[in-house]
């Protein structure tokens, strides 16, 4: 089954399969994909399992493709015309409000250029979409700095009695979560922190 998210220059969410956001490294869109046993889902999900394979290397083939195909899990795609070039695999737990992030890549050849953060704004507003409030997932050595920058801590705010059990427990690998803000419009995130930030500077300033 295949779910396409367009945006718009102003980053509205709009329902269009023709239109794309322009962004300094072209144009992209992102697609939510999941295993519904058809051949068509099949098909569609059969390049992102071969992205994850190439890029988290250390991970077993059959565990990757394991998930991938599972049909409780969900994977989120971001696409240069038709040609995915990142995406997330996550799985979604509707009564404690988790969404469990299980692998994240951006082709080699792509990374560096900002596909990883929106990749992750894109999860955050699917996620508010769908009243999902927190994100959870283990980190490898190599991944906290990146999680660390999308708004992840190792501070867990749920306690650990909702989770346990449900969450994959990755051997050697960091817990880390991000609450997911209701009221946040996470494309315009860095704006509105900004004028925030300028508000409370000005405010200072005249008690000065």
């Amino acid at each position: 089954a295949t779910r396409s998210t367009i945006r718009n220059n102003s980053c509205h969410l709009i329902h269009s399969k023709n239109e794309m956001q322009t962004v300094p490294s072209g144009p992209i869109a992102f697609n939510i994909l999941s295993n519904d046993m058809t051949v068509e889902s099949l098909e569609q999900l059969a390049p992102l399992k071969s992205l994850f394979m190439k890029q988290l290397s250390k991970m077993a083939k059959s565990y990757i493709t394991r998930y991938v195909y599972d049909p409780n899990h969900t994977t989120l795609t971001i696409c240069k015309g038709k040609t995915p070039i990142g995406g997330v695999c996550f799985r979604a737990f509707k009564k404690l409000k988790i969404l469990e992030i299980v692998f994240l890549a951006v082709s080699s050849n792509e990374q560096v250029r900002g596909y990883g953060t929106l990749l992750m704004k894109e999860l955050k507003s699917y996620a508010q979409k769908n009243k999902f409030y927190h994100l959870l997932t283990y980190a490898d050595n190599f991944a906290v700095r990146y999680f660390k920058k999308q708004g992840f801590s190792t501070q867990i705010e749920r306690k650990k009695a909702d989770w346990e059990g449900y969450i994959k427990n990755y051997e050697g690998g960091t817990l880390m979560e991000c609450p997911v803000i209701p009221s946040m419009d996470y494309f315009k995130q860095k704006e509105i922190l900004q004028k925030k930030s300028h508000f409370v500077k000005a405010t200072l300033q005249s008690f000065f």
